[in-house]
């Protein structure tokens, strides 16, 4: 008799996990498909490079065409321009793993400056933290805006409560440990292309400060011009940067 109430008791308890898995998997389809109509609503999709969250969580988006970036999830789409950009940081619960932030300034004031003492620096440790035995309830990806509707994003890349049901588990944990370990790098591929956006609107902006020869230097525009394509030819100057500033001098 004790024999057939173990045998119960364990099979209802596989029937139990078998219809929770189920229903999980259901609802991570569900989400892909909610994923996949907002994706295919955003232009310039040749040019996108896309990170998404495990069980179809979020997607993240960067349009180099539009230069804009997306965050896209169950409730929202997030549409943010490059040149609205602050500073991005990698969160671990409390602790700020890393921060990135602009040197872009208006009027002479900093926007962002160098977070924890430097931009781009690492502060709390990213590469083989995740072999140290810590449990671990969130990894956020947080994006500051120049956007009083909005000043930031919050990109919760791992939520252990969502992908694993536990309100936080051990980096270690051989079930659920890749969980954690997949969702810490997608939130540094994030906070890496963000990173690179934010230095390539930095060099524009300040290129875009430097005025051209003015007619009091006794050049011409064809004098102007030559410079400019003498500052390509010798790589200071990008294909972009000679495009723009050479249709200043054409106005």
């Amino acid at each position: 008799m004790e024999w057939f109430i173990i045998i119960l008791v364990l099979a209802v308890g596989i029937a139990i996990a078998m219809a929770s898995e189920s229903a999980d998997k259901e609802r991570t389809e569900k989400r892909k498909e909610a994923l996949d109509v907002k994706l295919k609503k955003l232009p310039n999709q040749q040019s996108f490079k896309k990170i998404v969250g495990k069980k179809n969580r979020y997607a993240f988006v960067i349009d180099n065409v539009g230069r804009k970036i997306y965050y896209i999830n169950s409730i929202r789409t997030k549409e943010i321009p490059f040149d609205q950009i602050i500073s991005v940081e990698i969160l671990e619960d409390n602790t700020l793993l890393s921060s990135k932030s602009t040197t872009r300034t208006v009027g002479g004031a900093l926007l962002g400056g160098a977070l924890a003492g430097g931009a781009g620096m690492v502060v709390g440790g990213l590469s083989g933290d995740s072999k140290q035995k810590k449990k671990v309830s969130k990894v956020s990806v947080k994006i500051k805006l120049r956007d009083y509707s909005t000043p930031s994003i919050l990109i919760e890349c791992f939520d252990a409560h969502e992908l694993t049901g536990y309100n936080e588990i051990k980096t270690t944990d051989n079930l659920n440990g890749h969980f954690y370990k997949d969702e810490l790098q997608n939130a540094q591929k994030i906070a890496d292309y963000v990173s690179i956006i934010i230095d390539e609107v930095d060099r524009q902006e300040k290129q875009s400060q430097v005025a051209p020869p003015t007619s009091a230097e006794g050049l011409s525009v064809a004098d102007e011009l030559k410079k400019l394509a003498s500052l390509k030819e010798q790589g200071i100057l990008s294909e972009e940067e000679f495009q723009v500033q050479k249709e200043k001098l054409l106005k």
